[in-house]
């Protein structure tokens, strides 16, 4: 059912494949003629539409890097990843690449790309000659684009460069010229940022400079205010004056602990009468040769005495001089100890200037430590702005002389086509002829839906004697058994539902054969929706499928094949309420045969047929026989002579049909035959 406030038509989401077959074979002449016209348009379309050709140039992003132009790089080197493809394939339609496109081949001067020189009454249409230079410059590059396309060859990153034209050279010239614009432009893109990195550099360079030479004025003017001085090395002269000092006074104090030592240890000996042990004392040359002396004199003083005695005048001169060298000694003892007592005198005095000298030293250089912390941020700024700026002059050099070298190249030149990639005049025909096949198809979908097949008048005139029992207009419904309880608001669902009103009349018919002229009136669809219609309305109906070289009604309504069916019954191999069965959507009784017999006249001419007619006519209120064909079939006569009634469904037979038709039915003594139009 349909929502409310909703349009639907019906049958249509229950539509069938073989209803559009059989459409499709009722109205072939009018879908062949539909095809036919369409394709011949199609073709005169391609004649017509003017010819264009199209030319392609394919440029590659070159993933190699130039070790020589590498080091003067300003630009780095293109990535060949797809998102940088896709921007290369902006800048190749991009609106300023076909502006110097233009401008290298003259574009501007050909007709086709400049509507102020269109011949014509379309310059005017168009407005061409009263467009600014801008609008005709846009117009220009827009008509370039129109017909410029580039894209992606697959996953590599070549691109290919397209432009159609209705000249073939023109095509393969617009081609190669904008692949030629792109690799210059690349080039010239490069150039222009070395350049402009170049400036950027000499004048980054010539502040830097500056700020070198200042910095390094401000370390040599601090140096000279707080008296700080280095060597070559860059080391304090302080600090190696204080090193020295050190050393110095480590050497004095050692000396002077040493003399010190020495000097004690002579006053002990000479306190203690061992003045001529003393070390300094036995070295000295002096007292060597003054004990040399001694010893002879002393020698001489015991000849003399052994040989004169103690009184004699030579003994005691030689004691005299023992006395005089002895007295020798002992002054030139008194004279080393002297001297020693003055080293120890002169190295405390050295000591003591070295300490001195250490403590001014500290002092000063503690000074210039303090002043050193200033001194080392102004060096290190110095150093920094030298470093930044030797580093600028290294670039500067790197880039002097930059090397065009551009990310991609041409590696396939357009040339002329020779056939034209428009129109495609073969594929235009060979699908206009589907188009045209659908055209048809739907023509022939309104041709059933609003053309009528038998006005009622016209089928009356034919024969005044036969009445028409109903109207139902849209037959041609698809589905028309579900369409007929779904959509109970349509003119097809009315139609039948007052056609199931007078067959269920309480005073009518019982056993009612429903059939057609000829194949192909819907008479089985007919007869099921009736039979639905009329079961839902209270009515037991119960419908048999009679015509057994097609039966067709159980399948409309969708039961499935059954086991048992209407020769079986009439056979006596199975009773009535095995074979029969129940419409799920109404309840109506469907029997249908199970097989096709070789003879269907002899099944159904039997005493068994009328028996059975009989029993449903006493048990059901509305009995519906679906036969085949009148003239198509014989055995219509026959069911017609069990009926009480007869309804002959007439939908595309024309009059004379439908007059055979009668009179056949008529000839065999048939009960009275009333007239279905449907439309």
């Amino acid at each position: 059912m349909s929502s409310p406030g909703m349009h639907v038509t019906p049958g249509a989401e229950s539509f069938r494949p073989s209803d559009l077959v059989h459409l499709a074979g009722r109205r072939l002449n009018l879908i062949l003629a539909t095809m036919l016209v369409v394709v011949a348009l199609a073709a005169v379309v391609s004649l017509v539409l003017p010819a264009r050709y199209t030319a392609s140039a394919v440029v590659m992003l070159d993933p190699r890097k130039n070790n020589v132009a590498d080091v003067s790089a300003v630009v780095s080197e293109l990535p060949v990843d797809p998102a940088t493809v896709q921007d290369q394939i902006q800048i190749l339609t991009s609106r300023d690449l076909a502006g110097r496109v233009i401008d290298r081949l003259g574009l501007a001067d050909d007709p086709e790309f400049n509507p102020a020189l269109s011949p014509g009454p379309m310059s005017t249409l168009f407005g061409g000659a009263g467009m600014s230079e801008a609008e005709q410059r846009d117009a220009e590059v827009d008509t370039l684009l129109r017909h410029l396309t580039a894209s992606a060859a697959g996953l590599s990153t070549a691109i290919a460069i397209t432009y159609s034209a209705g000249d073939p050279q023109k095509a393969a010239r617009i081609a190669n010229a904008v692949a030629g614009v792109y690799i210059s432009s690349e080039v010239d893109a490069k150039l222009n940022d070395t350049r402009a990195t170049n400036d950027w550099l000499q004048a980054r360079i010539r502040q830097l400079s500056h700020q070198v030479q200042a910095a390094e004025a401000n370390v040599q003017a601090y140096k000279a205010e707080h008296d700080i001085n280095e060597t070559a090395d860059g080391a304090s002269l302080v600090d190696q004056q204080l090193t020295a000092i050190n050393g110095q006074l480590v050497d004095a104090r050692s000396d002077l602990a040493e003399k010190e030592a020495n000097r004690g240890r002579i006053d002990s000996m000479m306190k203690g009468g061992h003045a001529g042990d003393v070390s300094q004392v036995v070295s000295s040359p002096l007292i060597v040769q003054l004990r040399e002396q001694q010893a002879d004199v002393i020698r001489q003083e015991a000849d003399l005495a052994t040989r004169y005695g103690p009184k004699h005048p030579k003994l005691i001169a030689a004691q005299n001089q023992e006395r005089d060298l002895q007295a020798k000694i002992d002054q030139e003892t008194a004279r080393i100890a002297g001297t020693v007592a003055n080293d120890v005198s002169v190295a405390r005095a050295h000591v003591g200037s070295l300490e001195a000298s250490l403590r001014h030293a500290e002092t000063e250089a503690t000074d210039q430590n303090m002043a050193r912390v200033r001194l080392k941020a102004l060096e290190a700024n110095a150093a920094s702005t030298r470093t930044m700026y030797e580093a600028f002059v290294q670039r500067l050099r790197e880039t002097q002389s930059p090397i065009g070298i551009p990310d991609a190249r041409v590696i396939s030149h357009a040339s002329a086509p020779t056939r034209p990639s428009f129109p495609p005049r073969a594929t235009i025909v060979v699908a206009s002829m589907p188009a045209g096949f659908m055209l048809g198809l739907l023509f022939a979908l309104l041709a059933e839906r609003f053309g009528g097949a038998i006005p009622a008048a016209r089928a009356v005139s034919a024969r005044p004697r036969v009445p028409v029992l109903a109207e139902i207009p849209g037959a041609a419904v698809a589905r028309a058994a579900d369409a007929a309880i779904d959509w109970p608001g349509t003119p097809f669902s009315q139609g039948v539902a007052a056609l199931a009103r007078q067959l269920s009349d309480p005073f009518g018919p019982r056993v009612v054969t429903v059939a057609s002229s000829q194949p192909g009136e819907d008479s089985s669809s007919i007869a099921a929706s009736v039979a639905r219609v009329a079961s839902l309305m209270g009515r037991r109906v119960a419908i048999v499928d009679a015509n057994l070289r097609g039966p067709m009604a159980a399948r409309i309504l969708g039961a499935a094949p059954a086991r048992a069916g209407l020769m079986e019954v009439l056979g006596g191999k199975a009773p009535l309420s095995q074979a029969m069965q129940r419409d799920a959507r109404s309840g109506a009784l469907v029997l249908s045969p199970a097989w096709a017999p070789r003879d269907p006249l002899a099944v159904l001419a039997t005493r068994q047929m009328a028996d059975l007619l009989a029993h449903l006519r006493g048990s059901c209120d509305l009995v519906l026989i679906d036969a085949p064909p009148v003239l198509a079939a014989a055995e219509t006569n026959v069911l017609a002579r069990f009926s009480d009634a007869v309804a002959l469904i007439v939908r595309h037979a024309p009059a004379t049909v439908v007059d055979g038709a009668v009179d056949a039915l008529a000839a065999h003594q048939s009960p009275p035959v009333a007239l279905v139009i449907a439309r």
